[in-house]
């Protein structure tokens, strides 16, 4: 593919925002039409960039291609490879960078005592098997979110022109390929979505929009500090001074990281954390507040439950998972030695918030709530596997990312439409809607189901990799996890019957109400075709993931390939595949294709 596909794909969401403000008068109509036209186009794209991905063959100790900030990258080998790269200088202050070559270890020479580093950062994007799936995901999240955004919507042009920014920002993030320029997305994606929580939901929307800025904000402070650290502490050691991520990843090979300096405190020494473990926890605090992760969940219950619909979608679909991706490619490939130094810490914080998550779902009486402490146990699945640290993990955090965002969006669309029906949230005023709904009942059974990690549910397959990756870091981080699978199948049935199974209950029927009374008042309160179709794809993956899951397993494994190979090379570790998983995935059985 000789055409910069990523650049147009940053640019459609873009150019639809400024067809909008230019489309004179208030026509609901033409503004949803050009919604759903924009991302339908960014979701054909992202799906002809998967295609094409997946086409091509990848090896885990390939060549890198392109340049950095001028330079010639050839000579550089990564356990990560990115495909479609696109680079054009942005602010290139001074002079070119020292040769890139093995001996990277040779830095603080003369280019360093010449004067100061140059500061050097590039428009750099590129993509490789963790990010393609995230950004197809993106395109069919917010196609979905179009579709079911009413054309009565208050402020409906502010809305669409907020969404497709938000877009945008999402696609730079899974992108960029240089520091600054993720970073700019980064807080560019945040100035959208502030607005949309602000401007639309109930009346605790203010407060939320505040505690998500403030949670969001400071963690981006932190990690725009450690991205200003890790220029010049790998620069320091290898003489390469710059943002470029291939590079960085490349040079962490030569970066030495072991010389843990000491404070003292009333007379006595202590260890203290080397500069790359500050950097990495930096860096982890931003994503664990995206994630987020226990205890940097404050913001996220009344984000999710004072949230329009067509907001949450995308929101909860896979801004969610920006925190996850993070993790996946800075932390593991940048520090590679406190990946391991941490690991535990991170299990830890990983399996706390699968259980409190699960125990606060159970508590609640917000339907919208339950769905929200649901998602973050969910969520701390998706952190167990990424810090396991193994292939299986790994594999199964990234699978487990796009299965999250087909279900989390399904979820809350189905809450959507029990309070637009209903004019409540509140689960005992609500049952057996199921004779009101039998359509809407089915399909919340199948999404249910998905979200408990039934077998042959998509859920399921993510869940047993992220588990079997746990187990081989030790069996009690397996078994403790495990019991979020039991808590889950009982918040999710607990939901499931008490909306649509038991006597017909809504608000004002009345207890001495028949069930044949209060169906002839509702009338059809059924999903409409709208409904269905912005519900169909979602569900419809749900099954085919989990009936056929060998095709994403074997494509999403290399990624997890490389990204192991990245973290432990610290540790002079091969990665470990597990019998089970090499069974499913043999390289024979992906036309040859090997990240060996």
């Amino acid at each position: 593919m000789n055409w910069p596909i990523l650049t147009v794909l940053l640019l459609v969401p873009v150019a639809g925002a400024l067809l909008l403000l230019a489309l004179p008068g208030a026509r609901p109509g033409a503004i949803r039409a050009i919604l759903m036209a924009v991302t339908a186009v960014t979701l054909g794209l992202s799906c002809v960039l998967l295609v094409v991905f997946l086409a091509v063959p990848t090896s885990g100790t390939a060549k890198l291609s392109g340049t950095a900030n001028g330079q010639a990258l050839s000579q550089v080998h990564s356990p990560v490879t990115f495909q479609f790269q696109e680079q054009v200088n942005w602010l290139h202050s001074g002079a070119s960078l020292s040769q890139v070559h093995p001996a990277f270890n040779e830095g603080n020479n003369a280019f360093n005592q010449a004067g100061p580093p140059p500061i050097n950062f590039s428009y750099h994007v590129g993509v490789d098997g963790l990010s393609v799936w995230l950004i197809a995901l993106a395109g069919l999240l917010f196609l979905v979110a179009a579709v079911v955004l009413s054309r009565k919507e208050e402020r409906l042009r502010s809305f669409a022109v907020l969404m497709l920014l938000s877009e945008a920002g999402v696609i730079g993030v899974l992108t960029s390929l240089d520091l600054v320029l993720f970073y700019f997305f980064w807080e560019a994606a945040l100035i959208p979505l502030y607005f949309l929580m602000i401007g639309w939901g109930d009346e605790r929307r203010g407060r939320s929009a505040l505690k998500f800025i403030i949670y969001t904000v400071a963690g981006s402070l932190f990690m725009l500090l450690a991205i200003i650290g890790v220029y010049f502490v790998t620069g320091a050691q290898t003489g390469v001074y710059t943002f470029d991520v291939p590079t960085l990843i490349a040079a962490q090979s030569f970066v030495q990281s072991t010389h843990a300096t000491t404070f003292s405190l009333f007379g006595h020494s202590f260890p203290a954390l080397n500069p790359q473990d500050w950097l990495f926890l930096a860096f982890a605090l931003a994503f664990a507040i995206k994630v987020p992760l226990v205890p940097f969940h404050g913001w996220l219950p009344d984000a999710y439950a004072s949230g329009k619909t067509p907001f949450l979608v995308f929101f909860t679909g896979i801004v969610s998972k920006l925190g996850a991706f993070g993790f996946i490619r800075y932390n593991l490939t940048l520090f590679p030695q406190a990946s391991h130094l941490f690991q535990p810490l991170l299990m830890g914080l990983a399996v706390a918030s699968i259980l409190y998550g699960a125990l606060a779902a159970l508590a609640q009486s917000d339907i919208k709530r339950t769905v929200a402490y649901a998602s973050i146990s969910h969520l701390g699945f998706v952190v167990l596997g990424i810090f396991a640290l193994n292939i299986d993990g790994l594999n199964g955090a990234i699978i487990q990312m796009v299965n999250h965002g087909l279900i989390i969006a399904a979820l809350f669309i189905c809450v959507g439409i029990f309070e637009a029906r209903f004019g409540t949230r509140r689960l005992r005023d609500l049952g057996g809607l199921a004779k009101a709904m039998p359509v809407m009942a089915g399909i919340f059974l199948v999404v249910a189901l998905a979200g408990l990690g039934m077998p042959l549910m998509n859920s399921f397959v993510g869940e047993f990799l992220i588990l079997l990756g746990a187990f081989q870091v030790s069996p009690a981080w397996a078994v403790v996890a495990s019991l979020g699978v039991i808590l889950a199948a009982w918040y999710m049935l607990r939901l499931y019957q008490g909306l649509t199974q038991g006597p017909l209950r809504i608000p004002g029927g009345g207890d001495d109400s028949t069930p044949a009374a209060i169906l002839g008042r509702l009338g059809r309160v059924d999903l409409s075709p709208v409904e269905i179709v912005a519900l169909a794809p979602l569900v419809g993956l749900m099954i085919l993931i989990g009936v056929y899951p060998g095709p994403i397993i074997r494509y999403s494994r290399y990624s997890a390939d490389q990204y192991v190979r990245a973290a432990d090379r610290s540790t002079g570790q091969d990665p470990v595949l597990s019998t089970a998983s090499a069974r499913i995935i043999r390289p024979d059985q992906a036309g040859g294709k090997s990240s060996r």
